[in-house]
């Protein structure tokens, strides 16, 4: 699956910039602050934006090395100095950057836009002299800022495949009357069910429904019912995730990586932004856009 990943990689770069999602560094915050490191998403068709948080939170044996909102609870072990700036590719319109944190831990971000489907690709380096263990980290794309997907607290229109087909979250159990709160599901996927061992509750938070869904991804339709946003990430994620109250869709990575001293990981990942087919959606899913892995 690596060579399809490089073979949709190239595909992507033959694509025109006319035809070409659009995609954009999201503004640095002010020096000594939190914000969000990703970048925005736009389409013709599209009222507004989409965010992806690349990442949300990085972490590893060492601790938080990473995350762009204010918690009390999770303070990083560093600040990014400087702040990470993106550079773009004219061939390609692909966005990069790369940074170092002060503890040693490198990591960089790829996103290459295509003709409906962005290509996301994020590594982390181990430039310390000591092996890194459990180095992983969450991902976010954000619909707050788009008329067409950013309705908030409600799972209508958002929904995974399940059995083979469209499952709409408004069906799963428990409600968010049963649990007396807002909607903020996790979803187990086919590989959670063997190896997710967390809760299945977060007071005033999440919690795990009894469906099962069939792949790691997770999408909306639009309000017009006329396109569909997905995401998806490789190395098997066990669970899909909504939050309702952002509102924002996660599909993973859910996988961890050690990393001996110079090692490098890698997870990739995929955006689309396409007419509401869900069937084209399945297909362009399983044809695979790579795996992640160690070097």
């Amino acid at each position: 699956m690596m060579v399809a990943g490089l073979v949709a990689v190239a595909a992507l770069a033959g694509v025109s910039q006319a035809e070409r999602l659009d995609i954009r560094p999201i503004e640095a915050p002010e020096k000594g602050r939190y914000g969000l490191l990703g970048f925005e998403i736009r389409a013709a068709w599209m009222d507004g934006f989409l965010q992806m948080r690349t990442p949300e939170t990085l972490t590893s044996s060492m601790g938080l090395h990473f995350i762009d909102h204010d918690r009390p609870d999770m303070r990083p072990l560093s600040w990014l100095r400087p702040w990470p700036k993106w550079s773009r590719d004219d061939r390609t319109g692909a966005l990069t950057y790369a940074v170092r944190t002060a503890e040693g831990v490198e990591f960089r971000a790829r996103a290459v836009p295509g003709r409906g489907r962005i290509e996301m690709e994020f590594r982390v380096r181990n430039r310390s002299s000591t092996r890194v263990r459990n180095v992983g980290n969450q991902m976010c794309l954000v619909m707050t800022g788009s008329g067409d997907f950013g309705d908030r607290n409600t799972l209508a229109r958002t929904w995974v495949f399940r059995d083979g087909r469209p499952f709409d979250l408004t069906s799963a159990t428990p409600t968010p009357k049963d649990k007396g709160r807002e909607p903020w599901v996790l979803m187990l996927t086919t590989a959670g069910v063997k190896g997710y061992g967390g809760p299945r509750d977060y007071a005033d938070g999440w919690w795990v429904v009894d469906q099962v869904a069939d792949v790691p991804l997770i999408a909306r339709t639009s309000a017009d019912g006329r396109h569909l946003v997905a995401i998806s990430w490789d190395g098997g994620p066990l669970y899909v995730m909504t939050n309702a109250r952002i509102p924002c869709l996660h599909a993973g990575p859910t996988n961890v990586y050690d990393l001996e001293p110079g090692k490098e990981c890698v997870w990739r990942g995929a955006i689309w932004l396409m007419a509401n087919d869900p069937r084209r959606l399945r297909e362009a899913y399983e044809r695979g856009w790579g795996r992640g892995g160690q070097r």
